[in-house]
């Protein structure tokens, strides 16, 4: 099996992200609860961090399972990354909201992030359902532009402290993974391209 087809690389990726966004939620959780704001205002901030931390969590566990080979069909990562892109973009904005430490103008912006993850689980539910239909056109093709200008950016925003280094390069690599999924022979067989 050649690097570019190993789908435990990508998972590796994932993994390495799952372990930073944790350690990152945690300080957000420590962070929130040292506020020397109000305690309405702390209660918000660590709210919102348990959500991170949930989010982080779902996206470990993701990696974990394509690292281990438990997920290894490419079709499948690819499918169940774009869920768990969903759940983790739902998850981090309800418990912000729930936290209550935005102004109404932002209350009502996370509420469109959660509605927008739900949509983004529905089509990540959609790539690796078994069916192939011109809807699987069409989102190959937004897949496919996607996550080309995604992997640019984050080659472009490497930089800043090693932990800023290391979360690029795994987001690079994950990217670069979902592109060649996606412009894998069978990939597109099952999708219909």
């Amino acid at each position: 099996m050649s690097f570019l087809d190993n789908t435990k690389i990508a998972g590796w990726a994932f993994f390495i992200i799952g372990i930073l966004m944790i350690v990152s939620a945690i300080v957000q959780i420590w962070n929130g609860a040292g506020q020397t704001d109000s305690i309405s205002n702390n209660i918000g901030y660590v709210i919102a961090g348990i959500g991170a931390l949930i989010a982080a969590i779902v996206y470990f566990l993701f990696g974990n399972k394509v690292r281990s080979g438990a997920i290894s069909k490419k079709i499948d990562v690819l499918g169940n990354y774009v869920k768990v892109v969903g759940v983790t973009t739902a998850i981090i904005y309800l418990f912000a909201a729930i936290g209550g430490i935005l102004n109404e103008e932002s209350f009502w912006i996370c509420i469109l992030w959660v509605i927008l993850g739900i949509i983004i689980v529905f089509i990540g539910g959609k790539i690796n359902d078994g069916r192939a239909t011109n809807f699987d056109k069409i989102l190959w093709i937004i897949l496919l532009v996607v996550f080309v200008v995604l992997f640019i950016g984050s080659l472009l925003s490497i930089g800043g402290g090693w932990v800023d280094i290391v979360k690029s390069i795994c987001y690079a690599i994950v990217y670069l993974f979902m592109i060649l999924f996606l412009i894998d022979g069978d990939v597109r067989k099952d999708m219909g391209i």
